[in-house]
């Protein structure tokens, strides 16, 4: 089963909160003994972090503000909680530059959300404290959301898992969070950007999970695991697979789904959460290796086939097995989208660099960010917005604020993240309950950067 981890206060008095961890990240040290409140301290300060065995790399890092000597890592400490609860972030800038802290999938109010149009940056040596409640259960993550390509690039991000009633048993629950980085021989990140870098998005020659190349992980033989996995990469798309295992999707970035379903290879775009039900079968001293296949995303990226991610090894089955229950169902409901409710339209488009001297650019509805016209809609309205990707290549479309259901497939769940695929259409259903500025981009970040970015104002302006 999980474990359970107890988080102590920095101060050695008693545990001051237990909560059940899934493996993966070390959580945040939570120091308010309240049953449903959070207090943790972020910090964002260079630090030093190993991509290839004995070789580390100057890198910006999250690091435990609540533990003595803590260093960064990346990814950074996990932010654990359940439904329900207040959480309290005190973040430091020790970094050279500005950034701030965005919770990416979990509903803030507008002004904590850290995004370019709802707090100032936190500058170097300041600090800010973000407050929210929990309202979904499900895999999230944070990172800053000023030069997001080139600060998550370096090693800002960081997961967060949220509990809930519809917790179901497994014999390992697993965090997985997926990245690529562009990394030299003498192990440092390379700070050369390729006109590729910029059209399809930052492209690295090193796959990561959990922020280790090609890590070996434990798993009991005929164990049933729950893997979170989060893709945190700038461009890269992973098509993970489980040769000889299919994978079972039992939830979304949203939370878990009213119905399951199998698939041999599970897309997962930028920003993208999925969580799925493994099923490892096996016996103690076999191994099993987690890969990304090719994907065409566009733009003739070559096919490198098969790419290993990690390999679990199997160890002696489970003493107390967890329980064989029914498969997990999810509460959702389906927006009710009539014939009558209202229609709105966004291009994705992009422009190829004129000259070597130049960046491409990245337009919705032939606008650029920030020279966009502000959307406004009221609270609690409804919407349907088409997403129309004119482009070369698929763009992972993104919304502040709240989540969406997909229309025309044949699942249904919530996320705050989906795929366009090149030359297609992706229509959402938007309950907008969260007033506020809000943004919505592309995640690919380097699109995000120059240009694929707009701003959504629900209800009055603040």
């Amino acid at each position: 089963m999980t474990s359970t981890l107890v988080l102590l206060a920095c101060n050695g008095d008693a545990p001051t909160r237990t909560l059940e961890a899934p493996l993966g990240p070390t959580p945040l040290v939570d120091v308010d003994p309240a049953p449903d409140a959070i207090e943790v301290s972020v910090v964002a300060a260079p630090g030093r972090w190993a991509f290839l065995p004995g070789k580390p790399a100057d890198v910006w890092a999250y690091r435990d503000g609540n533990v003595d000597g803590d260093e960064g890592r990346v990814p950074g400490p996990m932010l654990l909680g359940k439904v329900g609860d207040h959480v309290t972030v005190h973040f430091r800038n020790d970094l050279p530059e500005p950034t701030t802290l965005h919770w990416h999938g979990i509903k803030v109010p507008a002004m904590h959300d850290g995004s370019n149009v709802s707090q100032m940056a936190v500058e170097p040596g300041k600090s800010f404290t973000y407050e929210f409640t929990l309202t979904e259960a499900g895999t999230f993550w944070f990172h800053p959301h000023l030069r997001a390509d080139e600060q998550i690039e370096r090693g800002l991000y960081a997961p967060i898992v949220v509990r809930g009633e519809d917790e179901f048993p497994v014999d390992t629950d697993r965090v997985l969070v997926l990245d690529d980085v562009k990394v030299e021989s003498s192990g440092q990140l390379s700070p050369t950007i390729t006109s590729l870098d910029l059209m399809v998005g930052r492209q690295g020659n090193v796959l990561l999970v959990n922020g280790e190349r090609l890590p070996r992980l434990e798993a009991p033989a005929g164990g049933r695991e729950r893997w979170r996995l989060l893709n945190s990469a700038n461009g890269a798309y992973f098509n993970v697979s489980l040769p000889g295992h299919p994978l079972r999707v039992v939830g979304w970035d949203g939370g878990v789904l009213p119905e399951p379903y199998g698939v041999d290879n599970l897309l997962i775009a930028p920003g993208e959460r999925y969580e799925l039900l493994v099923e490892l079968g096996g016996a103690e001293g076999d191994t099993i290796e987690l890969q990304t296949q090719h994907y065409d995303r566009g733009h003739a990226l070559p096919d490198l086939g098969p790419r290993p991610l990690a390999t679990f090894a199997l160890t002696a089955p489970p003493a107390s097995p967890a329980p064989r229950s029914p498969e997990p169902r999810g509460d959702v409901e389906p927006l009710p989208v009539t014939p009558d409710t209202p229609r709105r339209s966004f291009t994705l488009s992009e422009e190829e660099p004129a000259g070597p001297a130049d960046e491409p650019r990245f337009f919705i509805n032939d606008e650029a960010y920030p020279d966009v016209t502000r959307l406004v809609v009221g609270t609690g309205e409804l919407e349907v917005w088409e997403i129309v990707n004119d482009a070369e290549m698929d763009h992972p479309f993104h919304l502040h604020g709240t989540f969406f259901q997909v229309l025309d497939q044949p699942h249904l769940g919530w996320k705050d993240t989906v795929n366009v695929p090149q030359k297609s259409t992706v229509r959402i259903a938007v309950d907008f309950d969260n007033p506020g500025l809000w943004m919505y981009h592309c995640h690919i970040l380097e699109h995000a950067e120059r240009g694929m970015m707009g701003v959504l104002q629900v209800g009055k302006a603040p």
